[in-house]
């Protein structure tokens, strides 16, 4: 082994020739390193002779040998004038200036913090002279702006927040989580993880309508079909000031609130759902208009000009309708339908078939109702509006049902024959 670790050395050694004397002692000195490490774990290993203690002995002094290789590296690049210059040029575009160096906290490797000196820019003072009106200058508007530049995402490597993420999704708990990732080397308390999947979150969530696809995720000369339907839930709010008099909590608000969901799948030449194609799910909270925008990217992404057709299925809200034909046109989609959902289609229904006499047999009834719901079925609204009035005796009774009727069905007319 130390002959191994001699040539690798002077190998090299003689790769990095053209280097100057710091850099090819700092590379000596990490070299050195590891092979006292090996040498030093192998004399262990003769002892208690546990390959598992082994294994973790080098792989956890091996992480934060490299870890402090690598920082010496990051450190000269920050230091470097091109890559300040760069820095300065960046910041510059969103109004920020170089305010000298400032000691920020890293992750690269095992989740231990490294201290870094990182360039530090901040919002560049105005050349007026302030007057009592001006605003003041807020802390915190700084940033290190050379963490974005060299890829770190929530001030550690995107490799340490992947690896993060992934034990936090597949753990039930971060406690779990943090457990995980201890035997893997990476020292995070369950705290850390936490802020960690969190922030990684809200920077992919805007992209998710991207980044969750893949080149074999198109659908040239498919059928795709692209049903959008809205929700109901309500969201926990804190209520500010003091907590009432008597009462063990502070309490919440819970307002109701709709969510847009979308799906989009492909439809094979039957007519039915394709298994072979995934579909994609998702929803928004944001508003209907961000719900499009959000679909917008999907279809974007999914090259839906290329698609054979596209089939919209919604239900009858016109804030859906008035928003697919211009989406339509902006993705330059040749040919799309307009499709009444018929799940929703049959409630609206029922609600009419409410407004029946109340005397009237159930068999009755059910072949009634039975007869509407294949009139529906065959988008023969025409003979439905006759039914509903031969059927519904009162005038007042009827007067409301023929209402329903026209402000879902016949206004929805080409979309359901």
């Amino acid at each position: 082994m130390r002959a191994a670790l001699r040539t690798a050395s002077i190998k090299a050694a003689g790769n990095f020739s053209t280097c100057n004397s710091r850099a090819c002692r700092a590379l000596t000195s990490t070299l050195g390193a590891i092979s006292n490490l090996l040498n030093e774990a192998v004399a262990d290993f003769e002892t208690h002779r546990n390959v598992n203690t082994l294994c973790e002995r080098v792989r956890n002094a091996l992480f934060a040998i490299v870890e402090a290789f690598l920082v010496g590296k990051i450190e000269k690049i920050l230091r470097d004038p091109a890559v300040l210059h760069e820095l300065k040029v960046g910041a510059a575009k969103k109004g920020l200036g170089f305010n000298g160096y400032r000691s920020t906290s890293i992750r690269l490797l095992t989740g231990n913090s490294v201290k870094l000196q990182f360039p530090y820019f901040a919002k560049a003072k105005s050349k007026h002279q302030p007057t009592l009106n001006s605003p003041k200058r807020k802390n915190g508007t700084g940033c290190h702006f050379g963490l974005d530049y060299l890829g770190f995402v929530s001030r550690c490597s995107a490799l340490l927040g992947s690896i993060v993420v992934q034990a936090a999704l597949l753990c039930p708990s971060f406690e779990l989580a943090r457990r995980t990732l201890q035997s893997h080397a990476i020292d995070l308390n369950a705290k850390t993880i936490h802020r960690l999947t969190m922030d990684l979150a809200a920077q992919a969530l805007p992209r998710r309508g991207s980044v969750s696809l893949a080149m074999s995720d198109r659908v040239e000369g498919k059928t795709v079909l692209v049903c959008i339907d809205g929700g109901r839930l309500r969201e926990r709010r804190t209520k500010h000031g003091p907590k009432p008099k008597g009462r063990k909590r502070q309490g919440y608000h819970a307002d109701w609130k709709e969510p847009v969901q979308f799906v989009i799948q492909t439809v094979d030449q039957d007519g039915k759902i394709s298994r072979k194609s995934t579909p994609f799910y998702d929803a928004s909270l944001g508003g209907i208009d961000t719900a499009f925008e959000l679909l917008e990217t999907y279809l974007r992404e999914l090259e839906i000009a290329s698609a054979d057709r596209v089939v919209f299925c919604c239900d009858g809200a016109r804030s859906y309708w008035k928003r697919i034909e211009p989406l339509a046109q902006k993705l330059k989609i040749p040919v799309h339908y307009e499709v009444i959902d018929h799940t929703h289609a049959k409630q609206n229904l029922y609600e009419i078939t409410d407004k029946l006499p109340i005397l009237t047999p159930s068999k009755e009834k059910k072949r009634i109702i039975d007869n509407w719901l294949n009139l529906l079925w065959e988008g023969n609204l025409t003979d439905l509006r006759k039914e509903i009035e031969k059927h519904i005796t009162s005038t007042k009774r009827c007067q409301e049902a023929l209402n329903k009727f026209d402000n879902y069905f016949t206004r929805n007319q080409k979309r359901m024959t």
